[in-house]
């Protein structure tokens, strides 16, 4: 199977959202949604944010002022290159690594993670979004790195798990399941479980949960629905 990489991420553990169901949603998770997860670096921040909040952020990341400045000027060097992408994308895994290593550690709960799905959702995804009308200067960095079709790394990583992910387009970003509390539709219709990771087990699981959320009467945002593989890279 082609997996083709829908980019790499740095996330934090976070704790279930109150909306969700407590029955089937583990107590802390991973998601690949910044609607549920943190993400690191924060180009909120970094780019956009006063004084007063980079001194708080470097603080949060337990590094100097210096070092939060090399931070800030080597994200926005990979930027240039468009090696890393709004609002929290790396385009290459080694990236996330160096960022990992040099300014975040392990304080912070957090795992490098990879996502990546079958080529054939990776065109259903270009279709549906009209991408290829969209010229390159215009489109974010995840979208032109969807359109090269790159496989997602395969060095050191684990795979934990699946999540159903709805990609927001012009933004970079994803909506998941748990956005709009769909696993308490899954519940209804299938033997819904998630591991302690927060996510789905199987593949054949996932394309079921995605299949039923695309064909279904749901009330969810308007993105196509499609079955992630999350891989945590060490």
């Amino acid at each position: 199977m082609n997996n083709i990489s829908g980019g790499y991420y740095i996330v934090s553990a976070t704790e279930r959202p109150n909306y969700t169901s407590e029955k089937v949603i583990s107590k802390s998770l991973f998601s690949a949604s910044s609607c549920i997860s943190a993400f690191y670096p924060s180009l909120d921040v970094l780019w956009n944010g006063d004084v007063e909040e980079k001194r708080k952020y470097a603080q949060a990341l337990h590094i100097s002022n210096t070092e939060y400045e090399k931070l800030e000027k080597w994200i926005m060097h990979i930027s240039n290159l468009n090696l890393f992408g709004y609002p929290n994308v790396f385009v290459d895994v080694e990236y996330a690594r160096t960022f990992y290593r040099n300014w975040l550690g392990k304080t912070l709960n957090t795992k490098i993670i990879g996502i990546a799905t079958l080529e054939k959702y990776i065109n259903e995804i270009i279709e549906f979004e009209g991408l290829r009308d969209v010229l390159p200067e215009e489109r974010v960095v995840v979208e032109n790195l969807l359109l090269r079709n790159n496989l997602i790394s395969e060095d050191k990583r684990k795979l934990l798990g699946y999540e159903i992910l709805g990609y927001i387009k012009g933004t970079g970003s994803f909506h998941s399941y748990l956005c709009n509390g769909l696993e308490k539709d899954y519940s209804k219709h299938f033997n819904f479980k998630v591991n302690k990771f927060g996510l789905i087990g199987t593949l054949e699981e996932a394309e079921k949960y995605a299949s039923f959320s695309n064909e279904e009467d749901l009330e969810s945002e308007d993105v196509l629905w499609l079955p992630w593989a999350i891989y945590e890279y060490l």
